[in-house]
């Protein structure tokens, strides 16, 4: 565990996991997620300035809420997110499908590189492994 500033209030908090704000903001964060939320099931396809204006909820946070994958955009719609990796248009989180898809074939290549690796050592290590015996226990 560490202890950290909150991004948003600048209080020392003991932080485990996730992003840097601390308890009280994350849960001021999650009611301003759930008003954006009944708000979109009310509107749907609502302009992200409009959401904002009328939920009194940042457009940073409503595109982070993007960002995060707990909301997404109207095929069609004046929002555009764009895949970190690639531009291209996309409608909700970070990597479009093609990237995303890109990364976990990589994350899973590591992956059995890592355990093709491992299986490699322990047989290498049970070759030079020998039995042996205390001085003590020589027979006489």
């Amino acid at each position: 565990m560490d202890v950290r500033v909150c991004k948003r209030c600048k209080k020392i908090f003991q932080h485990v996991t996730g992003p840097n704000i601390c308890p009280k903001c994350k849960q001021t964060e999650e009611e301003m997620f759930q008003i954006v939320k009944e708000y979109l099931r009310k509107n749907p396809g609502a302009a992200m300035h409009v959401v904002s204006e009328e939920t009194e909820v940042s457009v940073s946070l409503i595109e982070s809420f993007l960002r995060q994958g707990r909301l997404e955009v109207s095929p069609g719609s004046a929002i555009s997110l764009t895949c970190e990796n690639c531009n291209v248009a996309i409608y909700t989180g970070k990597l479009c499908a093609k990237c995303n898809a890109s990364l976990m074939g990589e994350l899973s290549g590591a992956a059995k590189q890592m355990t093709a690796n491992k299986l490699t050592e322990d047989l290498e290590k049970k070759k030079t492994e020998k039995m042996r015996f205390l001085k003590s226990d020589r027979i006489k």
